[in-house]
């Protein structure tokens, strides 16, 4: 989802330990692969978001929803059997998007020694576009979900200190949510890395279907992709806020 040159990739002794793991692919197929793997996530996020708004139906329902997952496919298969799939199965995406944004900002710094897209000059005066600044911010916001990613994990799914708050109880998702973002530093992070989540989308969305071949009108394309960011962020930003408000507790 990186503006790069489609050429093969310069010659030269030294090359990235991306570029040595997987050397041969051309950029083309890790457009592909970062294409498909971030279909997958921008699902996940949004059927996450969904699951994540059950804590306004109380701690009952939302705990009996955490078990449901841990639960599902049950009694045919073991309990977890379908959610460490589904971890799995993310995990392996995130290998896949990481690795080839990896190996295309090498070759992306080799050919044009830089990280950011070539543009022409900018007039004097002339602010840029909010897409335009979602687009030479996708390393960055990307960079932050991933550091998101892993506090998250730390703190609501493994409960390891000091990521997860005093008197963290597996099992109760409803308590160990409230507890986490109850902490003002979790909730102001937690809250940006939504804003960081949203520009992700905003501009990776419209790539994804350009990668893919999806033919359509990208202003319409863009809209949607705005409104798609602006809702799963905004979704997910009003539950720290409900926390320290005492609206959920």
């Amino acid at each position: 989802m990186n503006a790069v040159n489609d050429s093969p990739r310069p010659a030269g002794p030294a090359r990235s330990v991306p570029e040595r793991l997987l050397p041969e692919l051309p950029n083309a197929e890790l457009k592909l692969a970062m294409a498909a793997s971030g279909a997958l996530f921008s699902g996940y996020v949004l059927v996450h978001m969904l699951g994540n708004l059950k804590v306004y139906q109380g701690a009952e329902k939302f705990d009996a929803y955490a078990e449901f997952l841990r639960t599902a496919g049950a009694p045919v298969l073991p309990r977890g059997t379908v959610l460490w799939a589904a971890r799995g199965v993310l995990a392996g995406g995130l290998v896949v998007h990481v690795g080839a944004a990896a190996v295309l900002t090498a070759r992306s710094w080799a050919a044009n020694g830089t990280l950011l897209p070539r543009t022409g000059r900018r007039p004097r005066g002339r602010r840029r576009s909010p897409w335009t600044v979602a687009k030479r911010s996708m390393r960055s916001t990307g960079g932050v979900l991933g550091l998101f990613t892993l506090f998250h994990v730390l703190d609501l799914t493994l409960g390891a200190r000091p990521a997860a708050a005093r008197g963290f109880e597996h099992g109760s998702a409803h308590a160990n949510l409230v507890a986490s973002l109850s902490r003002p530093p979790v909730a102001a992070a937690y809250a940006l890395s939504m804003a960081a989540l949203a520009a992700h989308l905003v501009h990776g969305i419209p790539e994804i279907a350009n990668d893919l071949g999806v033919a359509g009108d990208r202003r319409r394309l863009r809209i949607a992709a705005n409104a798609f960011g602006a809702a799963v962020a905004a979704g997910n930003t009003t539950i720290p806020v409900a926390v320290l408000t005492r609206a959920v507790r």
